[in-house]
């Protein structure tokens, strides 16, 4: 009796050696400050960035743990967040002990967290992966991110999916675009930080590059900080006084009828001939959801007509 019965155990654990190799699912992944191992892809994730939390929930995944939640909902505002995570504070510092309880297998954080890594690492393996500020247009760099996370959280296919949504999304709206300003239309895109400042973006920054990808004439092509834009007075405008000028919101409401109703900014051409646009609020720094959202706001406000 005792012989059979070894013999079977002895069989159970060939079998499970041979349907079970030891490393076979075992992958390294490289990031900006080194590299994470894993047996099986990561499903609990935490997320301390606002772009890398959109690619996260793009891909089909819900994160655990979100900095921020209250300011996405206004800055970011798509995709929505899911029903249940933890807070984790602020982005810039994110609360360690919630970061701890909400028992993440991996953790997402941009350069900007640099000299938190080492902290964070002994939570659990942490990936620093930075899509602004980076050197590298802001479309190309939305889509290497999303192909490193969809890698790291085996979900190469819903990357492909809505890459490709992306590429549909914007061939579209360039159409409805151009079927309402012509071809050769350029436009500036704004953000009125204060009664004495906005935001003029660039080429690297997520409107430009989206607009150049719809094949819409940007207006400015200037120097820019790292995170694609140049800031200053009004007088920033001044390039652009027969181009179309769209302003993406939120901006408080006093501020923003203290600087169209100035004398400045009514002598602009763009003012004197109908052609601004109000953009509802968009995240300028997101990841493949806001150049969408983008594209879509803009061809829609531009269809529905100037900013009155």
């Amino acid at each position: 009796m005792r012989r059979p019965f070894l013999l079977a155990v002895i069989a159970l654990c060939a079998m499970a050696f041979h349907t079970i190799p030891a490393h076979a699912e075992r992958k390294t992944y490289r990031h900006e400050m080194g590299s994470v191992t894993f047996d099986t892809p990561p499903t609990r994730i935490a997320v301390t960035n606002w772009s890398l939390t959109e690619t996260v929930i793009a891909l089909g995944l819900k994160p655990i743990a979100i900095a921020d939640p209250q300011d996405y909902r206004k800055w970011v505002v798509k995709p929505d967040l899911p029903a249940r995570f933890v807070d984790i504070g602020q982005r810039q510092s994110p609360n360690m002990e919630a970061l701890r309880k909400a028992r993440p297998d991996l953790i997402l954080i941009s350069k900007e967290l640099a000299m938190a890594y080492d902290a964070l690492s002994d939570i659990a393996p942490t990936m620093v992966i930075s899509t602004y500020n980076n050197n590298q247009p802001a479309l190309e760099s939305i889509r290497k991110t999303t192909r490193e996370i969809a890698a790291v959280t085996g979900r190469e296919h819903r990357a492909g999916e809505i890459l490709q949504q992306l590429d549909d999304t914007l061939a579209h709206d360039g159409d409805r675009i151009r079927a309402v300003l012509g071809p050769e239309q350029r436009i500036a895109v704004i953000r009125i930080n204060s009664d004495a400042q906005i935001n003029v973006f660039g080429p690297p920054s997520l409107p430009n590059t989206v607009l150049s990808a719809m094949n819409i004439p940007t207006a400015y092509n200037g120097d820019t900080t790292g995170w694609g834009f140049a800031r200053g007075g009004l007088e920033l405008l001044a390039p652009f006084a027969n181009d179309t000028v769209a302003f993406i919101e939120p901006t408080p409401a006093p501020v923003r009828q203290r600087i169209v109703s100035s004398p400045l900014w009514k002598m602009q051409g763009f003012a004197r001939n109908n052609q601004v646009y109000q953009i509802p609020a968009v995240w300028t720094y997101g990841g493949l959801y806001s150049a969408m959202r983008f594209a879509d706001l803009l061809a829609t406000q531009i269809e529905n007509g100037p900013y009155k």
